[in-house]
């Protein structure tokens, strides 16, 4: 497991750019096959935007399953905990839309099955 130490990265995780930066680090890890711990010690600011742009990306291409095993977040506030609780909801949420969506498109493009 390759831990990245997020205030070695960022200053907050506020903004969508301060998320890029965390994302670029994480795919890093991700095409090496590892599976990535994001420790967040010493890091206070957060927003839901910045995890919507940096672990709900992971969230969307991975798929909920594969990102639960291979992205551990640690060491969040509180305010940390609940804007990346919100972000990962909305993202798995946004999944499941998505693949209830494609099954009912499937359906109907063959009604005859």
């Amino acid at each position: 497991m390759k831990t990245i130490k997020v205030a070695g990265v960022i200053q907050n995780a506020f903004s969508s750019e301060q998320a890029k930066l965390l994302k670029s680090e994480i795919e890093k890890e991700l095409v090496m096959e590892e599976t990535v711990e994001l420790d967040f010690t010493d890091i206070s600011k957060f927003t839901t935007l910045f995890f919507n742009f940096s672990t709900g990306y992971f969230i969307s291409k991975l798929g909920k399953t594969e990102y639960d095993c291979r992205i551990k977040v640690k060491n969040l506030t509180k305010l940390g905990e609940s804007a990346y609780r919100n972000s990962y909801e909305n993202a798995v949420g946004d999944n499941n839309k998505s693949n209830v969506e494609d099954e009912i498109m499937s359906i109907l493009s063959s009604p005859d099955e």
